[in-house]
């Protein structure tokens, strides 16, 4: 009974139910917010919201997600508010527009535990960071799996590659900068030329000027376009596949919203809130603690790959786990803009927009 009522709080969500739960007594002891995307975006959102449901299922926890009504700081916080007089004990908060809402939450209430996904709380965008005893912050190397979706890209046969991402914040950089560096050390292997189109598109949103950018991408030479932004994959699958191009898609295996995604950059944001929620139910929780989750990079093998062989993937999965790679990263970027051009890649040339 209590799985059937759990199904049907989950069909809320299509007709703008605020949150889907496990079921319970109106109290949930996990809370899992949205950002600006929701938890049926494919990317970031959805696999933090996987990890919530699949722990709190498999251990009879009660769970509720919540999505704001405004993502502005004082918004976020407001639904924190919620979240704590629902009964949440642990709220996770999935990426870097929570930065200063988690900062104020963790010092407001110091008997809650806060799980950050993708950044460290930030005093009111100073640059001053904390993390509190009560919270645990996890990162990524996504420099590592874009590393590989450059690299696959290349070796496949392909020379005219574009990258969309988000916005310019430092994981959607690093996988830009990985992407890059792949691409430019495969070049290099097979002495070939590539060209990069590389953007930010200011939204983590299904757009129609998204659409239009990709397409006039496409019909200008691009080949594949790496989709690094939330709900911007819709727009840019929408056009490879009027165009007749390719994608790769992020964070998950995005094959199966469109037949167009050659692979996909992979990024264990569900394995990671996992993780915390385990360390919390079994009193081990990391508080005070940034954990970067490196060797990581992956992607989704073997795709529609034709030419990138299992034995290429494994060489260079097995350079990346051994830290062989000196792999660029957000740091190495322009500061303001994320434009990659204080880099030198060889072989690749970019196009900066």
């Amino acid at each position: 009974m209590k799985k059937l009522i759990a199904s049907v709080l989950c069909l809320g969500m299509i007709f703008g139910v605020t949150g889907c739960t496990s079921g319970g007594d109106g109290t949930y002891e996990i809370a899992m917010i949205t950002d600006t995307g929701s938890v049926t975006d494919k990317s970031f959102n959805q696999t933090a919201y996987d990890g919530v449901k699949e722990f709190g299922d498999k251990n009879d926890i009660t769970y509720k997600y919540y999505v704001p009504k405004d993502t502005d700081q004082a918004g976020l916080v407001s639904t924190i508010d919620d979240a704590v007089d629902n009964g949440a004990k642990v709220i996770v908060t999935p990426g870097f527009a929570f930065s200063g809402a988690a900062y104020q939450a963790q010092e407001k209430y110091p008997d809650v535990k806060f799980v950050t996904i993708d950044f460290e709380p930030q005093k009111d965008g100073s640059g001053e960071t904390k993390v509190a005893d009560n919270t645990v912050s996890y990162m990524f190397a996504e420099q590592e799996s874009g590393y590989l979706a450059g690299y696959a890209a290349v070796k496949e046969g392909y020379t005219k590659l574009g990258y969309m991402g988000g916005q310019a914040l430092p994981a959607v950089e690093n996988f830009g900068v990985g992407y890059l560096q792949g691409a430019s050390d495969a070049a290099k292997e097979m002495n070939v030329k590539v060209d990069v189109n590389y953007t930010y598109t200011g939204t983590f949103s299904e757009s129609p000027d998204v659409k239009s950018k990709a397409s006039s991408w496409y019909a200008g030479g691009t080949e594949v376009i790496f989709s690094c932004g939330g709900q911007i994959c819709n727009s840019i699958f929408a056009a490879a596949q009027e165009s007749g191009k390719y994608t790769i898609g992020v964070d998950t295996d995005q094959s199966g919203d469109s037949n167009t995604v050659i692979t996909s950059a992979l990024k264990d944001v569900k394995g990671a809130t996992m993780e915390a929620l385990k360390a919390y139910k079994e009193d081990k929780f990391q508080g005070g603690k940034t954990i970067t989750l490196k060797n990581s990079g992956e992607i989704v093998y073997p795709g529609l790959f034709k030419n990138f062989s299992k034995e290429d993937h494994e060489a260079v999965d097995k350079k990346i786990k051994e830290g062989s790679l000196d792999l660029k990263s957000y740091k190495d970027v322009n500061e303001k803009t994320g434009n990659p051009s204080k880099i030198n890649f060889e072989n690749v040339t970019v196009n900066f927009e």
